[in-house]
């Protein structure tokens, strides 16, 4: 056990714990999210879809946005089913953000439609958000949790600091983590998407250098061919260029 005798070495324990909480609450808020994003590829000829569930009332609207960033022109058709519903429709996008109304609870379909290639398929980033009514992402409600546990109302009693501030403090932490990653993830998907154009083009590029060249190579051994063919008499292509 450690015995501080000094304000300087109490200010660094005080630190120290409300750090620990910090951590343990990050550490918890984790399991109750309610964002997530996925990179997925959609096999040439393909339609495939991903569930969503929607099982909690709080829940008020949901947010999708995707991005191709690899395969073909990097386009693809996009819906969202509910049931049979078809709530929303892109065709032959390469990106898109849709915000939708939670009307009924149960499971959103997100569906990608790659049936209209043939030979390539196609990668996808897209991430998934649900918003309670005042467009907030859900946060996990530290109170209820800390209420169940008398020596956590005195730690933090003994650090100086209320639940109340100490949940606010945790949730503006949670919320600029979450910008930032979000943030990282769409630069990512950028990332991906450009160094596939790129790859794309030094392929296209490389391809008809070689042609090109070979096609050259090709017609200038033809060209070398036919002029020696007019200088020696025994040769059947020179007999037949002469008579010409």
């Amino acid at each position: 056990m450690i015995f501080c005798q000094n304000h300087v070495c109490k200010y660094a324990m005080r630190r120290l714990t409300l750090f620990s909480l910090l951590l343990l609450l990050l550490s918890s808020t984790t399991l109750f999210a309610s964002e997530f994003d996925f990179t997925v590829e959609i096999p040439p000829g393909k339609f495939q879809c991903y569930f969503q569930p929607v099982v909690d009332a709080k829940f008020k609207s949901l947010e999708v946005d995707y991005q191709v960033i690899d395969g073909g022109d990097l386009n693809i058709n996009f819906m969202v089913l509910h049931g049979a519903d078809v709530l929303v429709q892109d065709q032959m996008k390469v990106d898109g953000s849709h915000k939708i109304e939670i009307k009924e609870l149960g499971d959103y379909q997100i569906c990608f439609d790659n049936t209209f290639s043939y030979q390539t398929r196609k990668v996808v980033f897209f991430e998934v958000f649900l918003f309670d009514a005042e467009g907030n992402l859900d946060d996990l409600d530290v109170a209820k949790y800390a209420n169940q546990d008398a020596q956590l109302q005195e730690r933090l009693a003994q650090v100086g600091i209320t639940l109340a501030e100490f949940h606010a403090t945790a949730n503006r932490i949670k919320g600029s983590l979450n910008k930032i990653e979000y943030h990282q993830a769409l630069l990512r998907a950028y990332e991906a998407r450009d160094r596939s154009i790129m790859s794309a083009n030094l392929d296209r590029v490389s391809f008809w250098s070689v042609l090109n060249a070979i096609i050259l190579m090709s017609v200038g051994g033809v060209q070398v061919y036919m002029i020696r063919s007019l200088f020696e008499e025994d040769s059947k292509l020179g007999k037949l260029l002469r008579r010409t």
